[in-house]
């Protein structure tokens, strides 16, 4: 993710597969994953799938497709490992890493956002929309790490249980299944979270007037007259800022419990549902509480 970002962030079909595949190839390299004797199976796709698509004309707001929400990988299968991982098992795959690796770059913008904010932490921004903002920053980085640490756990125990002699063809195709789920709920409430860490810059820089110290010094009426000025604009900006962390803050909201309940209705067939839901509905208490 970090070396490739500059061509991840292109537009899918200008994205060069050639040059993902050969940094995909260093990072095998000089990783420990050059010790897996199965490393030189690993390759990279980008491809639009029907459910990033079905699921980008559902959102509200759709956003720009980049190879950040494209790429994934494959792996070459040979027999007789193709009879019990079957090409529909590994598409499966494909899609749970991509949603993985996706929840990532969220997660990386929302800390992008929140180190933004730690920039002013030096003045006082407490009950103002900056202090509001922080607050939702955090909410917004608890959510997707409690997706992703529940996602990952999953995934891992099914990967030990995967190992057990015996296992049927059938079982990786099923097990896959059942860990990609609600993908509409989270991915509105991904776009939301991309929405909010795009829009930190501007909210703080309209919070908050920064005088240069070279900025020319006027008479004492002129002054006045500017700093009324000054004030009108700055309580027009601190308005907007309000309005707009407010608004952030309640979709957040919203989506939170939706997708809370969702998960606690099916927690009764997947029981790691039941502790993703409490961690969501936890953040959602939190942020209410502050």
């Amino acid at each position: 993710m970090d070396i490739a970002r500059d061509e991840l962030a292109k537009k899918p079909d200008e994205v060069s597969v050639e040059k993902l595949q050969s940094l995909l190839d260093l990072a095998l390299r000089t990783t420990a994953a050059a010790v897996d004797p199965y490393h030189e199976g690993l390759t990279c796709i980008v491809a639009i799938s029907q459910r990033e698509s079905s699921n980008n004309d559902i959102l509200e707001e759709p956003v720009s497709i980049t190879g950040l929400e494209t790429f994934s990988l494959s792996y070459k299968v040979h027999w007789p490992l193709s009879i019990v991982l079957s090409r529909k098992a590994l598409t499966k795959y494909q899609l749970i890493f991509r949603f993985l690796f996706h929840c990532k770059h969220v997660d990386r913008q929302l800390c992008g956002a929140w180190q933004t904010h730690q920039g002013v932490r030096a003045l006082n921004t407490r009950g103002t929309a900056i202090s509001r903002s922080s607050l939702l920053c955090r909410s917004g980085i608890r959510s997707m790490g409690s997706i992703k640490c529940i996602e990952m756990h999953v995934m891992h125990s099914w990967s030990r249980q995967s190992e057990m002699p015996g296992l049927s063809p059938q079982h990786h195709s099923s097990e896959a299944l059942t860990l990609y789920f609600q993908p509409v709920k989270v991915e509105r409430l991904k776009s939301m979270c991309l929405q909010y860490a795009a829009a930190t810059q501007w909210l703080i820089s309209s919070s908050i007037v920064f005088h240069s110290p070279d900025e020319p010094k006027v008479d004492s009426i002129g002054a006045k007259q500017s700093k009324s000025g000054q004030v009108r604009k700055s309580t027009t900006r601190n308005v907007a800022v309000t309005e707009s962390v407010l608004k952030f803050e309640k979709e957040f909201d919203t989506e939170l419990q939706s997708l809370g309940s969702i998960l606690s209705s099916s927690s009764q067939s997947e029981p790691y549902l039941a502790h993703l839901a409490k961690w969501v509905l936890g953040v959602k208490h939190e942020q209410n509480g502050l």
